[in-house]
């Protein structure tokens, strides 16, 4: 979810980013510097970046300016979803009962820091952002799916005047490539993503190409708080497992869900989310021929509370995260180098009646 797989993916992709930075400059650290950052560390990336790792080449010359080939983006990957306690009665089925008259608009707001090296190294802030879709809903089926249109309707970044100014106007590169996406999407009466579409030329190159865009994608994906078939009353507790295989990374991720309050309609959740990965290699683009780059651990937690309405699709969520990751590959001399990210997340996601 947003609120929690769509960050810590995206944590782990711009952890990889600032690596990428930290390799290059020790490749070519005799040159002119621009920014001073604390020993240890390595600048922030200029976006939210791929696991495509940017390394210095064998020859020690830091990589070349050419971007990595994008690749498009895949289906959402598959789930499962288990009750572990049916909760208090008095229970019932919970389903979401869309209404065709009413539009919604999602807002999101994102902030992350990083840092590198040993404890006590200074976090960075990354620019934050913001983002609001529109939400049209067209039709429902029989069976209660929902299918709807969607489209950016702004997209804007800032920062601390800490930031770097590099890293400002990356962020705000990136994040100005969102500002047309359009697309349709389907979702099930228990708040399950079915499809997620976009509109032909309203940026699908864009998307390959830019994490940010994904990070769209994601957020349609699983914007509804997903509900259990059985059941439930207060005190339920239910957990979704996924097996995340984006962009050459493999991921298990696990979110457990409980049901705090209910109360006719509308409830609040609690998820703990938690992702791990066993070490694998990431993918370095051609351009760097003799690249390595391996992913030693990572993992991941956050809790997040999400207020959910049944007959609305975009709940008001609040998630706080960390991502710790062990990144390594060839440094000066072709010695092996790891270096520890740490990446902390808020997002905040509302919606509104249009």
């Amino acid at each position: 979810m947003t609120r929690s797989a769509g960050s810590p993916r995206r944590l782990r992709d711009v952890a990889v980013a600032l690596w990428s930075l930290a390799a290059a400059g020790e490749a070519c650290k005799e040159g002119p510097k621009t920014n001073s950052f604390p020993e240890g560390s390595a600048p922030p990336v200029a976006s939210s970046a791929t696991p495509a790792v940017e390394l210095p080449s064998a020859t020690g010359e830091p990589p070349a300016a050419t971007a990595a080939k994008p690749s498009a983006p895949r289906a959402s990957p598959g789930s499962t979803l288990k009750l572990l306690d049916a909760g208090q009665a008095p229970r019932r089925k919970l389903r979401y009962a869309w209404r065709l008259d009413q539009k919604e608009r999602l807002t999101m707001d994102l902030r992350t820091t990083a840092s590198t090296g040993a404890a006590g190294t200074t976090e960075v802030p990354l620019p934050s952002v913001h983002i609001a879709m529109d939400i049209d809903p067209k039709s429902v089926t029989t069976d209660g799916d929902l299918q709807y249109t969607w489209r950016v309707a702004s997209a804007t970044t800032d920062a601390r005047d800490e930031t770097p100014s590099d890293v400002k106007e990356g962020m705000r590169v990136e994040v100005a490539g969102i500002a047309r996406l359009s697309g349709g999407a389907v979702v099930t009466s228990r708040g399950l993503s079915k499809d997620v579409t976009l509109d032909p030329g309203s940026g699908v190159d864009a998307v390959a190409g830019s994490q940010m865009a994904e990070q769209v994608i994601q957020t349609l994906r699983d914007v509804a708080a997903p509900l259990p078939d059985e059941e439930i009353g207060v005190g339920a507790r239910w957990r979704k497992l996924s097996q995340l295989d984006e962009r050459d990374a493999r991921v298990t991720q696990t979110e457990t869900f409980r049901l705090a309050d209910l109360q006719g309609d509308k409830g609040t959740l609690s998820d703990t989310l938690a992702q791990t990965a066993p070490p694998q290699a990431l993918r370095a683009p051609a351009a760097s021929p003799g690249a390595r780059a391996r992913m030693e651990s990572m993992l991941a937690s956050g809790e997040a509370k999400v207020r959910f309405d049944v007959s609305r699709l975009v709940p008001q969520t609040t998630f706080d995260g960390t991502t710790t990751m062990v990144l390594s590959g060839p440094s000066t001399g072709d010695a092996a180098r790891a270096t520890k990210m740490v990446m902390r997340v808020f997002i905040a996601i509302a919606g509104s009646r249009q």
